[in-house]
């Protein structure tokens, strides 16, 4: 008997939200430009849907500037970012007092013109492929067009409603360690 079949209550929102706190993401920087203006937020739902052909997903709560600028511009970069730019995320997700987001760190640009920060873990330029209705946020698919990425580097998490750090592990990998990190 499929899950399906059966009808069933939804769990409580503050239910919900207080259990998917636990989930570990990387941070990442969302970010865009039209006109010269560049606009970006702090997101932590972003995904790898495809590497061929390359695509990625980000959700995007509708309630916030950058996500109309986003899908006007029809372009946006991932910016995966670095343990040490935790204050980036900060500022993006409008903890820092800064009117300009982009004040903090050092920007330039890729294929699109969308904003990359430069040190970022990773980086995904894309064009938006596909936007599906959620709710409050919009899942949009976006087409990679160019990369970056900072070989070796470890990446800024955030879970349990606090930035974490990644916590290397060796215990049991013996001789040849190097090609498993």
């Amino acid at each position: 008997m499929s899950g399906r079949s059966k009808s069933y209550p939804s769990v409580a929102s503050a239910d919900y939200v207080a259990a998917i706190a636990q989930h570990v993401s990387s941070v990442c920087v969302v970010t865009t430009s039209i006109d010269g203006e560049y606009f970006g937020l702090t997101a932590t739902a972003v995904s790898s849907v495809s590497a061929e052909p390359p695509r990625l997903l980000v959700c995007i709560n509708k309630s916030g500037t950058t996500h109309e600028k986003i899908l006007k511009a029809g372009r946006f970069c991932v910016n995966v970012l670095a343990e040490d730019q935790d204050k980036v995320a900060m500022v993006f997700a409008g903890m820092g007092t800064k009117s300009d987001r982009f004040s903090t760190g050092k920007w330039t640009e890729m294929q699109t013109g969308a904003p990359v920060l430069v040190g970022a873990a990773a980086a995904f330029d894309c064009i938006v492929g596909e936007t599906i209705d959620q709710s409050s946020h919009t899942i949009v698919i976006g087409d990679v067009v160019a990369t970056n990425r900072l070989a070796g580097a470890d990446t800024v998490l955030y879970g349990a409603r606090r930035f974490r750090q990644l916590r290397k592990v060796f215990a049991g990998l013996g001789s040849g360690v190097a090609e498993y990190l």
